[in-house]
């Protein structure tokens, strides 16, 4: 059998950066209170952590001489050895970001909000230019994974580790088929006992605004029909399904081609809005910024509310 190439096995030491850091900058400027000034902490931090770092390998590695610090043989030892190291690191972390800064970033959108907002040239050839990929898609994309992700999405939980930007909100009107729409009785609530209900997750709690805006009666019993996205019940309303709350101006286009007809004059203002969504270290970024104005300026001229 051929033997395995040998593979060094490593033990933790149980240090952390922020000691060995503390220990550089005294070891190089022989003063608590001028490496306590240089890594913008105070002397007894700068201390404690020198202290941490000497508990830890149980040697002493400074010694004070007139009121400066000055390395013991071992801290001299010491100090030579994590030198490149630390350098090798601070380098390779730098590496990893500029990489990660230059790294395509996916911004991922609901297909009707795509449609009217960011199918415009401009925007498409500012993306092609920046590094940026459109990925038309109601799945929501783990924000969090290797990818840099940014994201449309309605409605939105709050993270601590996410910057939200509210960037559209929409309207929401009662519309159907024409087909159903001819026939439609709204304000009789026993015509509501027969139709079927598409309904997005995130337009469930709109329904009981359309009763009180209609002046019926909850109906008590519905046959909702429920769906993933805008964009589904938007085409099973098409196909004359059942009865949608349509999203303007998200909708507007099948209005104009006859797809759909209202089926009452009531507009309701949705509670959930779209939200531009990405990890907080890259909304910090030039990129992010700039990724977070174009999206803004693509949408305000198309805003009709």
């Amino acid at each position: 059998m051929k033997a395995e190439p040998h593979r060094e096995r490593w033990t933790d030491p149980g240090l952390s950066w922020s000691q060995l850091r503390a220990f550089q900058a005294c070891a190089r400027l022989s003063s608590f209170n001028a490496a306590a000034t240089e890594l913008s902490l105070t002397a007894s931090a700068v201390r404690h952590q020198v202290g941490l770092l000497e508990a830890r390998l149980g040697v002493k590695l400074f010694e004070r001489q007139g009121g400066r610090l000055s390395l013991t043989s071992i801290g001299v030892s010491f100090e030579r050895q994590i030198s490149r190291p630390m350098r090798d690191l601070v380098s390779a972390c730098a590496t990893a970001s500029r990489m990660a800064a230059a790294a395509p970033i996916i911004l991922t959108a609901p297909p009707l909000f795509a449609r009217q907002f960011l199918f415009d040239d401009r925007f498409l050839k500012w993306c092609d230019g920046n590094q940026v990929k459109l990925d038309i898609t109601d799945a929501k994309r783990d924000l969090f994974g290797t990818d840099q992700i940014v994201a449309v999405r309605l409605g939105t939980e709050a993270d601590p580790d996410l910057v939200s930007t509210p960037v559209f909100d929409v309207q929401l009107v009662l519309a159907a088929a024409p087909t159903i729409a001819a026939r439609a009785r709204p304000t009789d609530r026993s015509w509501w006992l027969e139709q079927t209900l598409l309904s997005p997750g995130v337009s469930d709690i709109a329904w009981p605004q359309v009763w009180r805006a209609l002046k019926v009666h909850a109906p008590e019993t519905t046959h909702p029909l429920h769906f993933s996205s805008y964009a589904a019940a938007l085409e099973a309303a098409c196909a004359g399904h059942g009865v949608l709350l349509a999203p303007l101006p998200f909708s507007e286009r099948e209005f104009s081609s006859g797809r759909l007809s209202r089926l009452s004059n009531i507009c309701l203002p949705s509670r959930i809005g779209y939200s531009l969504l990405m990890r907080r270290e890259l909304a910090n970024t030039s990129r992010g910024r700039a990724l977070r104005r174009r999206i803004i300026a693509a949408i305000k001229p198309a805003e009709r509310f």
